[in-house]
């Protein structure tokens, strides 16, 4: 027995949570369906107060408050169960609090640096941050406060991260990411996509648009769906289950190396052409898509390397349309008349154990490799929240039934629960390169990739169903959101930028200077909005800080380890 899920996947956020929720209630009632899940894939902004803008990496002038503070205060409720991943333009303090997932408001899940969850007997996985060869093999060196190159450098995925994603041997539904995988675009209508982005050509021609740790992942994993945004562009792709698209396994991501860039300058694939110029909305989204203006002072050369692989040319081809016979995907564009495409999706079998009679799922045998044969992957990005704009996208996928009129949740997954267990041990606090547990072997079969043995694996799954499942196949994720972080006064609008965008430097400054002990009490740190200086009190801490979260000491408690990275002695 099957029954169908109707999942909403949204691009970018950048803070239109109201606008999103409220196009997707439109969506709803035109097609007649109730959607049970929304998926955000990054650029969230879980901005709570002012601390929290100071630790996001973009320029000042795009700095806002926005409407999140209103779900974190409990004035508003996200109406859809809502999880989502980090991008590149987050309140790092408020996603580093939350390592290892949890909710950042009432129905609203975020999934930690990496993380798998179940839904409804979906499978989804989830990666945070975006690609930066200089500080991928790093560890999670970034201290309060936030400031300079760190303020960046927590929304850049680590080797660490993929290693824990690699371990993974069970098949995965779904897996989100912000930025897109290397090579996806060979996949898709290249010149379709090149049509809409021509200033991509250059890093299309030269094969570096996209992460290539997403792509490593794609390989790996190969989930029935993956999920992407940060392009700010609608994209689809397909990758089929015999094909290749990124063969070089894990050393195939070197950490930075000048000598490296050296050596392949002169062998780019393609020279630069000319580009295009971009309209005034793609200059916005070319402003967000970089780092902050203090990134200037990191070690990163001018010349990138270019990991150069040996793949066929873009295919420059339509996508082919697949049959319906079991899902219906539409696009929610601002244009009222767009027809909804169809495509087919089959999830993929779940993560199951012997049942103690309280799960109906099927069991499946364990294995090493997730790839379910035959399958292929189906790539979906999609566009930031803005008026005529393709960001939204509904689809409905079979999943096995469920207990009888059980109303789906988010749940732990045993399998990554497992893994967080096996690999805490080598978190790295440091900027030094992480390097794979000396028990992780290379596998022959599995394109290079460090893995930890089978039996290692399976002993920490049964600790798991003992002490944390107590003997069953699920949990559910504990509703234990509790608002730790001061807020903006009621009626702060989304707009406020506290003085960093309107007053500028120096009038915040002068604001962040006035409180009491150090800057922990109460102090003027002007809202701005329209260039007026709104005179608000500020009631909460002026430097930047983490707080304390029940939520991680919680899973830390229930899984027997320790939490290293949010408190730590800085």
């Amino acid at each position: 027995m099957h029954r169908r899920l109707t999942i909403a996947v949204e691009g970018c956020c950048h803070g239109q949570l109201d606008d999103i929720y409220r196009h997707l209630q439109q969506q709803q009632q035109r097609l007649n369906k109730t959607v049970d899940l929304l998926i955000i894939c990054g650029d969230f902004q879980a901005v709570r107060n002012v601390a929290d803008l100071e630790t996001m990496s973009c320029p000042n002038k795009y700095k806002q408050v926005g409407g999140f503070y209103r779900y974190y205060t409990g004035e508003r409720k996200a109406p859809i169960p809502t999880v989502f991943v980090g991008g590149n333009h987050e309140a790092s303090n408020h996603m580093r609090e939350l390592y290892y997932g949890g909710w950042v408001a009432p129905n609203i899940y975020y999934m930690g640096g990496s993380g798998v969850v179940k839904f409804g007997g979906l499978r989804i996985g989830g990666i945070t941050g975006i690609f930066k060869d200089f500080d991928y093999a790093k560890g999670y060196y970034e201290t309060p406060p936030f400031r300079g190159p760190g303020r960046a450098s927590m929304h850049h995925v680590r080797s660490y991260e993929a290693f824990k994603m690699l371990q993974i041997r069970r098949p995965l539904d779904i897996v989100v990411s912000h930025d897109w995988p290397q090579y996806i675009e060979r996949y898709g209508n290249t010149a379709e996509l090149l049509r809409k982005k021509p200033f991509f050509e250059a890093e299309v021609n030269r094969g570096d648009l996209g992460s290539p740790v997403n792509a490593l992942l794609l390989e790996r994993l190969r989930p029935a769906w993956w999920f992407s945004a940060h392009m700010h562009v609608r994209f689809q792709a397909e990758v089929g289950s015999h094909e290749s698209i990124f063969n070089e396994g894990w050393a195939g991501i070197p950490p930075y190396s000048s000598q490296r860039s050296e050596s392949m300058r002169g062998s780019a694939a393609v020279a630069d052409k000319p580009i295009a110029a971009a309209n005034q909305d793609e200059i916005v989204m070319s402003a967000l898509s970089d780092d902050d203006e203090d990134n200037s002072t990191t070690c990163e050369p001018p010349s990138r390397p270019r990991l150069a692989l040996n793949l066929p040319p873009p295919k420059h081809s339509a996508v082919v349309e697949p049959s319906t016979e079991s899902a219906v995907c539409d696009i929610a564009n601002a244009e009222p008349d767009m027809t909804p495409k169809k495509v087919e999706v089959t999830a993929a079998e779940t993560d199951t154990r012997p049942s103690n009679g309280s799960s109906l799922e099927q069991e499946v045998p364990e294995a090493a490799d997730p790839k379910v044969p035959g399958r292929p992957t189906r790539f979906l990005a999609l566009d930031k929240c803005l008026p005529r704009r393709q960001f939204l996208e509904i689809i409905e996928i079979e999943v096995p039934e469920g207990i009888p009129g059980e109303h789906p949740q988010l749940e732990y997954d045993a399998e990554w629960l497992a893994i967080l267990r096996l690999c805490h041990p080598h978190m790295p606090l440091s900027g030094l390169p992480f390097s794979p547990p000396a028990e992780a072997q290379l596998s022959e079969a599995a394109s290079g990739i460090p893995l930890l043995p089978e039996a290692v694996l399976t002993r920490e799954m049964d600790w798991i169903h003992s002490n944390v499942f107590n003997g069953g196949d699920r949990m559910f994720i504990p509703p234990n959101f509790m608002p730790m972080a001061p807020t903006p006064p009621p009626g702060t609008p989304d707009s406020a930028s506290f003085g960093l965008a309107a007053q500028g430097a120096d009038m915040w400054n002068r604001g962040r200077g006035r409180g009491r002990g150090n800057g922990r009490g109460r102090g003027r740190g002007g809202y701005a909005q329209t260039g007026q200086h709104s005179d608000v009190e500020w009631v909460g801490p002026r430097p930047y800080v983490i707080y304390p979260n029940p939520q991680t000491d919680e899973l830390c408690k229930l899984l027997g380890i320790e939490d290293k990275l949010t408190q730590r002695r800085y």
